[in-house]
């Protein structure tokens, strides 16, 4: 599905790429693990101490859709979490949208690498007015969050952005304030927001990472 989408692809087992830790860096890893949650985790740890391997994002695909599961494997690192059996539009939606992301230089490149890629389905509520807007992450870091939003979200506003899984909400909702409000890559709406309160002391850990760095 993803050559058909122009995507090119290279297979390699775990063992494969622990033998060969001078690989070429590629520029997404897609696991389909088809064991346990904690075997999906300790597969994860792997990869990530290869050395070309460090910043690559991380798509991970499984059956299990448990907010457990699900929640585990983003603080563990993943930038996405795609329930099998996947769509190939969603499959190479993501492949793309991630790919691109150890390349990507611009203006703001110091901010984005205290950042990691996380796309992830959430809704943002808006205090002042109680709207209900809902989105997806495009990236994370300590301290805050972008989101691309399906309507606009002008900067100022307080919200909360509730993490969800595939299904279901995770019950985990991060506070923050609007930052800035522009269009995102794709044309839609997108706000950054800066953690506030407890939630700038959790977010390095839910998000699984610690760093001081700014949205």
């Amino acid at each position: 599905m993803l050559l058909d989408g122009g995507v090119a692809l290279a297979a390699a087992t775990e063992a494969d790429l622990v033998a060969t830790p001078d690989i070429q860096p590629p520029r997404l890893v897609i696991v389909d693990h088809p064991g346990t949650r904690a075997e999906r985790l300790a597969s994860l740890r792997v990869l990530q101490a290869i050395p070309a391997l460090v910043g690559v994002p991380v798509v991970l695909l499984s059956k299990d859709i448990d907010i457990d599961s699900y929640s585990e494997a983003i603080t563990a690192g993943v930038a996405a979490y795609l329930h099998r059996p996947v769509r190939a539009e969603d499959l190479l939606d993501v492949a793309k949208r991630l790919s691109g992301w150890t390349g990507t230089s611009d203006r703001t490149e110091r901010r984005r690498r205290l950042r990691r890629p996380l796309l992830m389905r959430v809704e943002v509520v808006v205090r002042s007015s109680k709207a209900r807007v809902q989105g997806q992450t495009l990236d994370v870091s300590a301290s805050g969050c972008r989101v691309e939003l399906d309507q606009a979200v002008p900067p100022g506003e307080l919200v909360r952005v509730i993490l969800h899984a595939q299904d279901a909400s995770t019950h985990v909702a991060l506070g923050g304030e609007v930052r800035w409000s522009a269009p995102s890559p794709s044309g839609l709406p997108a706000i950054g927001v800066r953690f506030t309160g407890t939630t700038a002391m959790l977010a390095g850990k839910l998000l699984g990472f610690v760093s001081t760095g700014s949205t």
